[in-house]
């Protein structure tokens, strides 16, 4: 049966939890019987920080930051959490990210998730020519212009400069892209463009 545990050292900690999920466990250490399936989040703690390195099978974590940085959620994606977050999202971001990990995707924030993106495209075989990937033949030319730009890891306000349009723009470029290519977000069209046709 599925879980959702907090675990804090705060003894006040924030309300918006509570109002995200009512039935969670908000807890100083990691409970006894946390089964497959269930949500843990760590509020200023990684997975490898938990006490003895308790890790249950099937249980996913989610690290969440008083003042979130990059280093800090790599840390925790390396030490097998499936959410980096702030520690004060709103109620509905938290759900949505509980959403998100429950299946089996990542969540992360936007500065982090380009800066993987553009570690992908370092590494790539594809690295220096993106430009000639089959699937980008379906796209008009600016769509193919922003794809480009994702496959490099830019975030949306760099790819409005460098195109001299409005960011808005940007994000109905990527929504046409996203259907054109049966892809669901950035890191899936990054992933693409960085693999060999």
């Amino acid at each position: 049966m599925e879980r959702i545990i907090f675990i804090t050292s705060s003894r006040v900690p924030p309300v918006r939890w509570r109002q995200a999920f009512p039935r969670a466990e908000i807890v100083d250490s990691l409970p006894a019987g946390v089964g497959e399936g269930s949500l843990v989040w760590l509020h200023n703690l990684t997975p490898a920080q938990l006490p003895g390195g308790q890790r249950p099978a099937g249980a996913r974590f989610i690290v969440m930051h008083d003042e979130p940085s990059d280093a800090a959620g790599l840390t925790a994606l390396a030490q097998g959490a499936s959410g980096y977050c702030h520690a004060h999202a709103t109620p509905e971001l938290l759900q949505t990210i509980a959403e998100v990990v429950r299946k089996q995707g990542l969540w992360v924030g936007e500065s982090l998730l380009n800066r993987l993106l553009g570690g992908i495209s370092v590494r790539s075989p594809m690295a220096g020519k993106h430009e000639s990937h089959p699937a980008l033949t379906t796209l008009s030319e600016r769509e193919r212009e922003v794809a480009l730009c994702i496959a490099r890891g830019e975030p949306n306000k760099t790819i409005a400069r460098r195109l001299d349009i409005a960011e808005r723009t940007v994000k109905a470029h990527l929504t046409s892209v996203f259907e054109k290519l049966g892809v669901r977000d950035r890191l899936q069209l990054a992933l693409l463009l960085n693999s060999a046709g």
